[in-house]
């Protein structure tokens, strides 16, 4: 460490301005195409109604409720917001085959034909398998799970498993305010 501090020109305090410097130099450089690269994989709203569609199969066998669909959608937005790039790209590549698949937009078939479509082609699962494409790869290890814990991450989902607040809310206040029996 010594050796670096002064090859750099001095001692620690020598080193730690140098080394400021060169984060000053490089972080604006890589921020740009960030910025650039999540408004470029932007996700569409058919995109993303085929996602939440594709979960509401994934965890409930049928349609989510509107509140339910709302948590999803709000996911999806958040990732969205967050420049997750790569992230998007999955989700845009699992809208697509599963168009491909069924031949329309995932959210237009009827709920019979979504449940048929994910049987078929054994999307709902989370581990990929020998023989799949990379796109179906991306699909299981990658969109699978993030859309399942999106939902399971959210009020609808902790109210599946039985909780009746959703953690950081007050779920009874009575409970709160007046002494265990």
């Amino acid at each position: 460490m010594q050796g670096l501090a002064a090859a750099l020109g001095g001692g620690q305090t020598g080193a730690l301005a140098a080394f400021a410097r060169w984060a000053r130099a490089i972080v604006p450089g890589l921020a740009v195409p960030a910025v650039a690269e999540s408004a470029a994989v932007a996700l569409s709203v058919a995109d993303r109604d085929d996602l939440v569609a594709f979960t509401g199969v994934l965890v409930a066998g049928g349609a989510l409720t509107d509140t339910e669909r709302d948590h999803v959608r709000e996911h999806l937005q958040e990732q969205q917001r967050t420049g997750a790039g790569y992230q998007l790209e999955v989700y845009r590549t699992t809208a697509r085959v599963l168009a491909q698949l069924g031949g329309a937009r995932f959210a237009t078939l009827d709920l019979p034909a979504r449940v048929a479509l994910v049987r078929r082609h054994d999307l709902g699962r989370s581990v990929e398998r020998p023989g799949d494409s990379d796109e179906t790869r991306a699909i299981r290890t990658r969109a699978v799970p993030d859309l399942i814990g999106a939902y399971y991450g959210s009020a609808a989902g902790w109210a599946v498993v039985g909780y009746e607040a959703f953690p950081g809310r007050c779920g009874a206040l009575e409970r709160y305010t007046r002494p265990e029996a």
